[in-house]
């Protein structure tokens, strides 16, 4: 039964609550990832072997600030068993039938809940993501060696950019002169040409936020575009979405909604007047459409104003949901 599609379909079946729970969605033909509110996506990937009855995971997260092509690397991260069995090796899960492969993603679940999601939760933010890689006074850090942040000594290309997000700018300038040291020193053109924008970025490391702001902006409408995301909510929008809206189908017209709202639009920031609607529509899909049809009541500051009215949250309207 080891063809994916089955595999996705037993899947489906078997962790739908703990998926929509914390805010993950399909991604492509074999994943499943979720958008932090900081721009970091995290997801899995089903890996199907060619030759036995066996599937795995590879669990990895993103930040769209840092240099991403049309395909996912798989770091920092790791495979699920690697990452979340107690022997810590890779392993295979048998799929030849269906009751096999039911308990094979029944185990697959636990794991994700009792060790994934765990790692997931302490890398939403580039301030998270540092505070897990960072090491100890005895050379550990928070995952030991279960997560691999990146190939031994290239960790540069990826920190570099995540201090920078950070706003560690001395430390991201040190990543990106190892970044610049790398490549001037490859056998490969093309490799060596790349060194103009590693100077770059350690001079941008000494100008103004504003200026790094700007840049890492533009970096990760790139990503968002090179890996299309451009269209996906953040996590707890999509979380807040499946409690209020339980139909799927509803569930469907709700995401379309939210994501035709136009930044540029709009005074106000796209994923605050996001969160504002469905506490306003408070999961009547009639209220919903009227605030679209109304063009948010005609002022969207009013419909996040009257959405703060109705939570516990007066100070801050704009937090994301808890996911």
């Amino acid at each position: 039964m080891s063809k994916l599609s089955d595999i996705l379909k037993s899947w489906n079946r078997v962790a739908r609550p703990f998926l929509q729970l914390h805010g993950f969605k399909q991604y492509g033909k074999d994943g499943f990832g979720r958008m932090t509110h900081d721009q970091v996506f995290q997801f899995f990937i089903f890996n199907v072997h060619r030759h036995t009855h066996t599937f795995t995971l590879d669990i990895s997260i993103r930040p769209m600030y840092c240099e991403n092509q049309n395909y996912l690397v798989l770091r920092p991260g790791n495979r699920l068993g690697k990452l979340a069995t107690k022997n810590g090796l890779d392993t295979w899960w048998p799929s030849d039938t269906d009751e096999v492969t039911e308990k094979s993603l029944t185990e697959v679940l636990r794991l994700l809940q009792e060790s994934v999601l765990p790692f997931y939760n302490n890398t939403r933010t580039s301030e998270e993501i540092i505070k897990s890689y960072q090491k100890n006074f005895f050379g550990k850090n928070k995952f030991g060696d279960r997560v691999s942040w990146g190939s031994p000594g290239y960790e540069c290309f990826d920190f570099g950019y995540i201090y920078l997000r950070a706003g560690a700018y001395e430390k991201a300038l040190k990543e990106f002169e190892r970044c610049s040291k790398f490549v001037s020193e490859s056998n490969y053109e093309s490799e060596r040409q790349r060194n103009e924008k590693y100077l770059k970025l350690i001079e941008l490391c000494k100008t103004g936020k504003q200026d790094v702001n700007a840049y890492l902006q533009n970096q990760i409408q790139n990503s968002l575009s090179n890996l299309k995301l451009a269209d996906w909510l953040f996590a707890d929008i999509y979380k807040a979405i499946a409690r209020y809206f339980p139909a799927a189908v509803e569930q469907a017209e709700v995401e379309h909604l939210l994501q035709s709202i136009n930044q540029a639009d709009i005074t106000v920031g796209k994923d605050q007047l996001a969160r504002s609607i469905l506490i306003m529509a408070d999961g009547n899909l009639h209220e919903l459409r009227r605030l679209f049809d109304t063009g948010f009541l005609g002022d969207p500051r009013d419909v996040i104003m009257i959405a703060t009215g109705k939570t516990n949250n007066k100070s801050d309207s704009s937090a994301p949901f808890d996911y």
